[in-house]
């Protein structure tokens, strides 16, 4: 008996697996990433963290892949997704299983007919031929039960779906004809607004970057008039598509356009598109809060925060670096060469405009009460000022070298330039 089962968790991991073969009493999903505490190679089992109970659970070293750093897994897991619940009924006694997808490499298992066998993922491998015909079929990477893992060409494979483990239900063929007006994933899909995954970080650590969050942002889709919408902060995308097909129970084709979709939970789907002749995922969730709301928000205390500088007086003098005066979102800043070049730009005009666009740390609150960005006439440069309301005026400390990292002030510079301002 291991240890660790006793514990509600081990505080220790050595790392983050995808399970290759769910099953229902342990309530594991096909695809799902688990929490791995301990291998055991004399029981040949792993104690992993079982994502729907309080506990850990034991399980045999092949059901999952090998564990891995969490930023890795995410991409392990995107190579078993498109197949995740499928699996294979042997029609062929003694059907090999190779090394590789190639018909002549080394057998490693000979299947017995009417063997359960879990689909992984396609392959890319060499044609296999009957006589001189070359035989219909794809080349499979697949798991046995017994944690056997190699390819398996899918002639005589009746390849189906399963959300239980591989048992085959009777009902099966009748869903696959079914024409998705009760199908559970489509509904969810259809009936949900789905905005891109770093909604969620950003909503986490109460940072709205509004250049990456916009309520515009998101996957849509019209089935009468046949057009699919992504957009996010760094990409867009347009497609006019005929009508969507069931491919397994959790993944649909848009067909005449390049473009796929799975339903990954009721919380988050994954849209699969090719974009310079590759194939890109993008990750897409749905919110209990409302999003426009939250933006909106947003806006409104970033126009609070300059206001509360202007409430502490609308022109600031200082005697080696002129008078800066601010007027809702404008600003005059007069006689501010001695900044130049260092800072502000040379071709830098007298004017333009103030905003909030970045946060500070929260190591950085007890200096600072937030960053402001000018952005003077005449060049498109922006400068940003580290700022302090003091009981006489403004504080402004450079930040040419300060550290920022997504749109956060996470320290400031070795050696600023620190302009004390007195209100006027």
């Amino acid at each position: 008996m291991v240890v660790c089962l006793s514990i509600v968790s081990c505080k220790k991991i050595i790392g983050y697996s995808v399970v290759l073969w769910g099953d229902e009493n342990n309530q594991l999903n096909d695809g799902e990433i688990v929490k791995v505490f301990v291998k055991s190679n004399i029981t040949h089992t792993y104690i992993i963290e079982n994502p729907r109970s309080n506990g850990n659970s034991e399980i045999p070293l092949w059901q999952i892949s090998e564990p891995e750093s969490k930023s890795k897994v995410q991409k392990t897991a995107q190579k078993y997704l498109q197949y995740a619940n499928t699996f294979a009924s042997v029609k062929l006694d003694g059907l090999p299983i190779r090394t590789e997808p190639i018909n002549t490499s080394k057998q490693v298992y000979r299947l017995r007919k009417g063997e359960i066998i879990r689909i992984l993922f396609k392959g890319v491998g060499s044609d296999v031929q009957s006589g001189q015909k070359k035989m219909e079929g794809d080349w499979f990477r697949v798991l046995t039960t017994d944690g056997t893992q190699g390819w398996c060409f899918s002639y005589n494979l009746d390849i189906y779906e399963s959300e239980n483990g591989g048992i085959r239900e009777e009902s099966n063929e009748e869903k696959k004809e079914d024409n998705l007006l009760n199908d559970k994933n489509m509904q969810i899909l259809k009936s949900n607004r789905w905005y891109p995954v770093e909604y969620k970080d950003l909503i986490k650590k109460n940072q709205i970057d509004l250049t990456r969050m916009s309520s515009s942002y998101g996957f849509t889709f019209d089935e009468e008039d046949g057009r699919a919408i992504l957009a996010t902060a760094d990409t867009e995308k347009y497609w006019e598509f005929t009508s969507i097909k069931k491919l397994t129970s959790k993944q649909y084709q848009f067909d005449g356009a390049n473009l796929n979709v799975t339903v990954r939970s009721e919380d988050e789907i994954i849209v699969q598109f090719m974009e310079s002749g590759k194939p890109k995922n993008a990750i897409f969730v749905k919110f209990d809060e409302d999003i426009p709301k939250i933006i909106d928000k947003e806006k409104t205390r970033r126009k609070n925060e300059i206001e509360k500088i202007q409430r502490n007086g609308n022109k600031f003098v200082s005697e080696n670096y002129g008078t800066l005066i601010f007027d809702e979102s404008l600003f005059i800043w007069n006689n501010y060469k001695l900044l130049v070049p260092s800072i502000i730009p040379q071709n830098a005009g007298k004017n333009g405009t103030v905003s909030i666009q970045y946060f500070i740390s929260d190591s950085l609150k007890s200096k600072y009460d937030g960053i402001i960005t000018l952005n003077f006439a005449g060049t498109e440069s922006e400068v940003n000022f580290l700022y302090k309301l003091t009981d006489s005026g403004l504080r402004l400390e450079s930040t040419e070298k300060a550290a920022i990292r997504d749109n956060v002030v996470t320290s400031s510079s070795s050696s600023p330039t620190i302009i004390f301002f007195e209100v006027k």
